[in-house]
Formats: C-alpha cells, sequence, structure tokens
C-alpha cells in the first residue's frame, strides 16, 4: 500500500499567522540575544564576526519554550565560546 502525499490534509500545516508569529518570536530573541552580547563587552563587529552573515537564532537556535532573557544568556555564552575559539 502506497501513502498519497497529495492527499495529505492541508488544515495540519501551520498557516501565514503561524509563521509571522514565529518570526515575530525570533526577533524578539535575537533582539534580546544581540543587547545581552553587547551589554556583556562584546563589539558589534565581534558579534558580526562570529555571525557570519546569519541572526543569532540561525547560529544558536532557540529551544522550544525558552524565553528571550534565558534564550539570551545561554546565546551570549555561546557566543563567546566561539568567539574565542
Amino acid at each position: 500500500m502506497s501513502v498519497r502525499h497529495d492527499a495529505i490534509d492541508r488544515r495540519d500545516r501551520p498557516g501565514p499567522a503561524w509563521a509571522a508569529g514565529a518570526r515575530a518570536r525570533a526577533g524578539a530573541h535575537d533582539r534580546a540575544a544581540r543587547a545581552a552580547a553587547l551589554d556583556d563587552g562584546l563589539l558589534a563587529e565581534e558579534v558580526d564576526q562570529i555571525l557570519a552573515g546569519r541572526r543569532i537564532v540561525e547560529a544558536f537556535p532557540v529551544e522550544r519554550g525558552e524565553s528571550p532573557p534565558t534564550y539570551a544568556t545561554r546565546a551570549v555564552a555561546e557566543m563567546m565560546a566561539a568567539y574565542l575559539a
């Protein structure tokens, strides 16, 4: 028996509203991490060098349920480790 992929119920897929909300949440995490990195002593140029053209949330993915302040603390620690490597 084969599965018809075109017959999948499309209602189960996230829609545009979900995607917009996900982008807004990622933006909040990204802004929190950038502000924390600058507060912790990294220069904007150093952050840009570490990220190599990516957003912070792309380089250091947000874990499920992680709040922006918690994410910022972890992401900055990971950025520091990447910078020192």
